[in-house]
């Protein structure tokens, strides 16, 4: 690391021939791991509507549900079902590739970023970080909105970077200024994220004191209307007639099925409105801290503390990242563990920067050796996160540090964001291979449970929600699935209530029962109370 790279003077230094070989390998590696075994989890309740939407786009078809989603992730989804749907690929691989490439591309941008902010050994390490977070691998194989969003906001990040080195080295910073505006145009036209938009105002405008780099009024207008522009581009539907009816009953709650969320024992109200009131705000720190490999958190701990001490321009750009993603995301009532993928290579980048710092204290003190001792912290560092992915493929979202109390705890932590629905696929399977007919199938996600028994030739599968008045009131058998983390105010009667008793049948992964489906007769209620008092259907034969 160099000052000139901290304080961003000058051009970024090249990467080398042997930099940027490992770059590649980098990216090569951990874009093996995002794509192998794509399908090995079923869908999660989110990915079926992208799915869904993704063959309503092939039809020529905008609108339906999700359209609170920008359609660009969707629109993707369309076109590797286009392309590998004829080859026989399998839906959830083919709904997840386009955050799993955007994955990899997140690497190689990581790395350019880190070369940018703290010189090349820190892109290096960073890369090498990224590839094998298996956190950062986990929520990059879910088809949810956040992998590009994060992709858009690292390259917006870089550029801002490089326009400051271009102003103060007397070059124009104009091409870099409108890449940036480009950038922030795509991430929002990748999730309707508009509160992240101050990051590179903050980022701007602290950068003044140290910068001759200026943006006059009229250019800051010029550039909100690229981004406007390339946000259009990407994603027309907000301007469709029916986006708006549905955003209508969205914004008013009548989308809402849960509204909560269970957290590290507790059941939280999840949804926007409850502020402070609703999901703590130190959900995403403990998320930081107990879902990277323990010495990533040390050194970014000591990365972050360098940064606030020096405050030098490199610092101020990944500060400004994190105090606004921080502010918004941990005052905001609703959260959910895929939010912080956009969030995870700030801490990256930080235990780096603080690698390179220790090499080149090194460095001073024994300069033969110095190449080797930033190998091996580098490699000391990467070898964490990587033993961690290797031991949890595919099911990379399962990992709890030491300092979380270890993978015993992931039915604790996060289970709803962490197991996003995985074993449910296989729950549905069994019970579609021996319920009766005309069966009901009590869940929590009627949609994958609908798609899923209908793959298996079940359409006579009754679909229903646990809710007290709605489940099991039919006059036939009635199976109902309880999965770990899935735990809301509306079901925890239930789920308390059925607890007692022996499961149907279960389904585990890593040692775990992440699903347990409980057979019922006929009018038995899952809820406390025992027999209904008529089922539906006898009513309705009655009247």
């Amino acid at each position: 690391m160099t000052a000139a790279a901290v304080d961003l003077r000058g051009r970024a230094a090249r990467w080398g021939m042997g930099c940027a070989v490992l770059v590649a390998l980098c990216v090569a590696v951990g874009l093996y791991l995002r794509m192998k075994g794509l399908a090995a989890e079923g869908f999660g309740d989110d990915e079926v509507h992208k799915w869904l939407a993704a063959q309503r786009y092939l039809r020529g078809d905008l609108g339906g549900d999700d359209v609170e989603h920008p359609m660009l992730m969707k629109a993707l989804i369309a076109l590797s079902a286009l392309v590998f749907g004829p080859l026989g690929w399998a839906p959830e691989a083919i709904t997840r590739l386009p955050n799993a490439l955007a994955g990899g591309l997140s690497i190689w941008a990581v790395a350019q970023l880190g070369k940018r902010l703290f010189g090349r050994a820190a892109g290096l390490c960073a890369a090498a970080l990224a590839a094998f977070s298996t956190t950062y691998i986990g929520y990059q194989r879910v088809a949810k909105e956040d992998t590009l969003l994060g992709l858009f906001l690292l390259l917006l990040l870089l550029c801002i970077a490089e326009a400051k080195a271009a102003a103060d080295d007397g070059r124009s910073p104009r091409r870099y200024e409108v890449l940036a505006a480009a950038s922030l145009g795509a991430m929002m036209a990748s999730k309707y994220f508009f509160f992240l938009v101050p990051i590179p105002v903050v980022a701007v405008l602290w950068l003044r004191p140290v910068t001759a780099w200026r943006v006059p009024l009229r250019r800051w207008f010029q550039l909100i209307g690229i981004a406007a522009l390339v946000w259009v581009c990407l994603d027309w539907t907000p301007f469709l007639p029916s986006t708006w009816e549905y955003a209508k009953t969205y914004l008013t709650g009548q989308q809402t099925v849960h509204g909560s969320l269970y957290v590290m024992g507790r059941i939280y109200p999840n949804l926007i409105e409850y502020g402070l009131h609703g999901t703590p705000v130190w959900f995403y720190a403990v998320f930081a801290a107990v879902k990277l490999a323990p010495l990533t958190v040390l050194c970014a701990a000591i990365g972050l503390c360098v940064a606030i001490a020096q405050r030098k321009a490199s610092h101020r750009i990944v500060l400004s990242w994190m105090a606004v993603w921080f502010l918004v995301h941990s005052t905001s009532g609703s959260k959910w563990g895929r939010f912080f993928t956009p969030m995870l290579p700030a801490f990256l980048l930080l235990a780096a920067h603080a690698i390179s710092i220790a090499a080149g204290a090194f460095r001073t003190r024994r300069p033969a050796l110095a190449y080797a001792a930033m190998a091996g912290l580098g490699i000391a560092l990467a070898f964490g996160e990587a033993s961690a992915a290797i031991l949890h493929a595919p099911h990379y979202r399962l990992y709890i540090n030491a300092l979380g109390g270890g993978d015993a705890r992931v039915p604790w932590f996060f289970p709803h964001c962490d197991y996003f629905d995985a074993g449910f696929r296989e729950a549905v399977e069994k019970v579609a291979a021996s319920a009766e007919p005309g069966a009901e199938l009590a869940t929590e996600i009627d949609w994958p449970a609908k798609l899923y028994a209908e793959r298996a030739g079940r359409s006579d599968l009754r679909q229903t929600l646990v809710r007290r008045g709605q489940a099991c009131r039919s006059a036939t058998p009635c199976y109902v699935v309880v999965q770990t983390g899935r735990l809301y105010f509306k079901n925890e009667d239930a789920v308390r209530n059925l607890s007692r008793r022996t499961p149907w049948t279960t389904v585990r992964i890593r040692g775990e029962d992440v699903v347990k489906v409980y057979k019922l007769d006929p009018g038995e209620s899952p809820f406390p109370g025992g027999k209904v008092e008529e089922p539906l259907s006898e009513k309705h034969a009655a009247q």
